[in-house]
């Protein structure tokens, strides 16, 4: 819930500070202590990435890492500015109803949940508040700078003729399964199901993995995600059959029950074109709004003063997943998924 809280109020910038300079941006400056607050807030809220930075390579890590932090500050700024150019305004009324719609998305009920995730992640409401002023403010640029893009129908329809699969569902596979490790127990317990034997009670009793407390239930899946073998031995059987075999595959050995398949099925093109229009839409806007961003971009006055890293490093994962660069308001363990 935290790290999604931060992902979801994104990146606040810029101060007036004496601090030293991380960079300035048509005379805004961001100091290097407001970069490295970011960076602590980022790492407090997930104690595994924290110790990806530990030891010598670590510090190169953090260092890019904190690099791509200050790029994505600097495009704010940006951003920033040129919506106090346009006098955008965000009220109150515009802050609260964001703040509603947050708590919703991350299913935290009540201003008590909120206060304790706003402490775990090293932020008051009142900062929590201003960040989501100042993407909201960002939101309304955008809306500003692409209110002026439409699509045809003509547009449309080649959209929906290249992009089909979009507009597919595929074949999908709700089954139950009991795995075990070794064949000769499967078979054993394959025939205290085939004798009558509850389902669900055996797969609690063996299953290695969470499945054990879903009665060995997977749910709906895409029959393309699961193990190849697995897939098709789940197909080929009736919704309520039970394989005659246990099945091998890298996991083991699985007992499997179908409980229900669907055929996948391609959307006629004016069963989709509402979707088509809006992803399409979706598409012109990130376009018009990139080459916007890129333009302005250029004709910003920034100076960076952090030295990147000597050493390149494999990037790192953006910090907290936050928005905010240049595109702005732009089953696991031994379930039987395919492998990548």
């Amino acid at each position: 819930m935290v790290i999604a809280l931060i992902a979801a109020i994104t990146l606040t910038v810029a101060g007036c500070s004496k601090d030293p300079l991380a960079a300035t941006i048509n005379g805004k400056s961001i100091t290097v202590a407001e970069v490295d607050k970011q960076l602590d807030q980022t790492l407090k809220a997930s104690g595994q990435q924290s110790q990806v930075f530990e030891g010598p390579q670590g510090k190169q890590l953090k260092d890019q890492f904190r690099m791509q932090l200050l790029d994505r500050m600097v495009d704010i700024e940006i951003m920033t500015q040129e919506a106090n150019k346009r006098r955008i305004k965000v009220t109150d009324k515009d802050v609260d109803a964001k703040l509603k719609q947050l708590m919703k998305q991350l299913n935290i009920k009540d201003d008590k949940q909120l206060d304790d995730a706003l402490k775990q992640s090293g932020l008051t409401r009142d900062q929590m508040k201003d960040q989501l002023r100042k993407g909201i403010l960002r939101d309304k640029l955008g809306e500003q700078v692409t209110k002026g893009v439409k699509v045809t129908d003509k547009e449309v329809e080649n959209y929906y003729n290249t992009h089909k699969s979009e507009f597919a569902t595929k074949d999908r596979i709700h089954a139950a399964h009991i795995l075990l490790q070794k064949e000769e127990d499967a078979k054993n317990v394959l025939q205290q199901v085939q004798g009558g034997g509850d389902f669900a009670a055996l797969a609690k009793q063996y299953n290695p993995d969470s499945t054990k407390n879903t009665g060995g239930d997977l749910s709906w899946i895409n029959k393309d995600s699961l193990d190849p073998v697995f897939a098709e031995a789940a197909w080929n059987l009736q919704p309520g059959q039970i394989n005659s075999q246990p099945i091998k595959t890298q996991f083991g050995y699985h007992i499997i029950k179908l409980i229900d398949k669907k055929l996948g099925t391609q959307r006629t093109f004016e069963e989709a074109k509402a979707d088509a229009k809006e992803k399409l839409l979706k598409q012109k806007k990130a376009e018009v709004w990139q080459k916007w961003f890129n333009d302005i971009k250029k004709k910003a006055d920034v100076k960076k003063y952090l030295t990147p890293p000597k050493t390149e490093a494999p990037i790192v994962p953006s910090p907290g997943g936050a928005q905010g660069g240049a595109q702005g308001s732009s089953p696991s363990g031994t379930v039987p998924q395919a492998s990548n």
